[in-house]
């Protein structure tokens, strides 16, 4: 009898206990609601460090408002500019094809007053040419210096060159046409005569 309990003991020694599904040698897996749960406290800390300062958004907006006041201002700078520009070039296109008339009409004055015209009609030529001139001051279109000035090449074209001893080389001895100029731009160069001079002033 005591053989047959021996026996039962060692059949019970030499199984294998039995364990469990975690106990086999391998990790244990954390269950998948456990692993979501820590990668959102993960996410947590960097939604944080996205969101910006409300002072350093305002600074940043203000920068913003500030840049584009200031391009609003260079812009409409820039568009007066050429506003004015474009009036300058409008008054010196009609101001050229209008010189024409005031040539004919300060060449009538002044052959009326060489050849002892009717004083009646040079008085009336002479009030027009003067009104025509005060426009002309309006739209800021001067004339021309030139006789007596030395040639320049960029307000006078030189029509002839004539021997003159008792004038400098280069001297404007005679005005052929008037010129005129508005602001910086040139509305007609004057035509001139320059002297060549004597050799002892070259």
């Amino acid at each position: 009898m005591e053989t047959n309990k021996q026996d039962t003991s060692m059949e019970h020694e030499g199984q294998p206990e039995e364990t469990s599904p975690a106990g086999d040698g391998q990790e244990s897996v954390p269950a998948p609601e456990a692993a979501d749960h820590d990668s959102i406290e993960a996410a947590e800390p960097n939604s944080e460090t996205v969101e910006q300062d409300p002072e350093e958004e305002k600074a940043f907006l203000l920068d913003q408002l500030q840049r584009a006041h200031a391009e609003l201002a260079n812009f409409r700078r820039r568009t007066l500019e050429d506003q004015s520009t474009q009036r300058l070039r409008t008054t010196v296109s009609v101001v050229r094809s209008f010189l024409p008339v005031l040539d004919g009409l300060e060449a009538a004055v002044k052959a009326g007053t060489d050849e002892g015209g009717d004083e009646a009609i040079r008085e009336g030529l002479a009030m027009i040419a003067e009104r025509v001139d005060s426009v002309l001051k309006d739209l800021k279109v001067e004339k021309i210096d030139s006789k007596g000035e030395d040639f320049n090449p960029e307000l006078h074209e030189a029509m002839l060159q004539v021997d003159q001893p008792d004038a400098r080389q280069g001297e404007i001895v005679e005005e052929v046409e008037k010129g005129y100029r508005c602001g910086d731009l040139l509305v007609r160069a004057a035509r001139v005569v320059v002297a060549r001079g004597s050799e002892s002033a070259e």
